[in-house]
């Protein structure tokens, strides 16, 4: 057990009374708590539709299903992300076809999805990794001729702000992940976000096996529904997410100043066009010249967790078995696994806890 673990969730007796509350009403399945949170995030986003999943991946696979992609398709992702990313492109019938990202931000950009488009490409799914927005403008207006629909993985950017607007309607869709390592958590939960009435139709019959009406079924769904203790606690978790994220921005200033002057590490690149970062994970980039795994077990043994979050998809085995994708296919992308490292950044850490972690990985890099 880490004294400092990598994530902990502002979490207590508020969100417990809550679910409590439902349960003792007997209706637990995903009903008005479910339709309550919704409304509140829709205001809180400025979006005019929020639809909640039982998890982020149902989110991601309903929002792609909405484009009718199947057998045949190809569908275009980033390989530096969470596997489910792709594996939503598989449960689909369709082909994921991997891209790289930019070296600074981590992030995918409208120059590594164009050189991947074919006549086969039908979809389009950009990530927002750690937390931080790609340029959406920028990819929307250098993909505009193509006429493909663009999907954002925003599971780590629930309360980041792009230009000044919160994320959530700057594509046709977003998807959202509640985990428990999430800024905000329902423990397994996930949201789409749209501004179109016909999408929104689209989704809510979706997670709920097709259903329009009841047992008129008018597409082949999924049983993605969420149920209302977990919206309970998500409309507690809601009132927490600003400080939460305000607490957070905080300890990353503290860290990148620290790290600053490091000869041997890079602190996380913000573009002009993020005003919010919701750092879910804090991200050091270390020099060639260190060897990040020894040194993660370095820091490890002083009690700190750390995490290689995560490694592309294209070298995970299922995916070299499937597609022969091998060490090498995508260079910048295991550049950048190999070099960086998700150090501890949650509300409440304190600054002992914070002043020692910096203090540690200063005196391991020295070794």
């Amino acid at each position: 057990m880490y004294k400092i673990p990598i994530a902990n969730p502002s979490i207590n007796k508020k969100e417990a009374k809550a679910a409590f509350n439902v349960i003792k009403k007997g209706w637990i399945s995903m009903g008005k708590e479910v339709s309550n949170l919704e409304k509140k995030i829709e205001k809180y986003l400025g979006v005019k539709h929020a639809i909640l999943f039982n998890n982020g991946t149902s989110a991601l696979h309903a929002a792609l299903s909405y484009h009718n992609i199947g057998p045949g398709d190809e569908v275009i992702v980033p390989t530096l992300s969470y596997i489910s990313s792709a594996n939503v492109i598989l449960y689909c019938g369709a082909k994921p076809v991997f891209c790289e990202c930019d070296p600074l931000t981590f992030n995918v950009k409208s120059e590594n999805i164009i050189e991947k488009i074919t006549k086969k490409t039908k979809a389009i799914i950009t990530v927002d990794l750690k937390g931080m927005p790609v340029d959406y403008d920028k990819i929307q207006n250098k993909l505009k001729k193509y006429k493909i629909p663009l999907i954002s993985d925003s599971a780590e950017s629930f309360g980041a702000i792009y230009k000044n607007k919160k994320v959530g309607g700057q594509f046709k869709l977003h998807s959202f992940s509640f985990f428990a390592n999430k800024n905000m958590t329902l423990g397994e939960g996930g949201l789409v976000t749209t501004n179109e009435k016909k999408i929104s139709k689209f989704l809510r019959i979706f997670r709920n096996q097709g259903q329009e009406g009841r047992y008129n079924h008018t597409y082949i769904g999924n049983n993605y529904r969420p149920t209302d203790y977990a919206a309970a606690i998500g409309k507690v978790q809601l009132t927490k997410i600003e400080s939460v994220l305000n607490e957070k921005n905080k300890i990353a200033k503290i860290y990148n100043k620290a790290f600053k002057e490091e000869k041997l590490v890079k602190t996380p690149f913000l573009p002009n066009f993020v005003s919010r970062h919701t750092w879910y994970m804090y991200c050091l980039t270390f020099s060639k010249s260190i060897n990040r795994d020894k040194l993660q077990k370095k820091i490890n043994k002083k009690g700190i967790d750390t995490r290689l979050s995560f490694p592309p998809i294209h070298l995970q085995p299922v995916y070299k078995k499937k597609f022969g994708y091998k060490k090498g296919d995508f260079p910048i992308s295991e550049n950048i696994f190999d070099q960086f490292l998700d150090i501890p950044c949650w509300k409440g850490m304190g600054i002992k806890n914070i002043k020692f972690i910096i203090k540690t990985i200063k005196e391991q890099l020295k070794k």
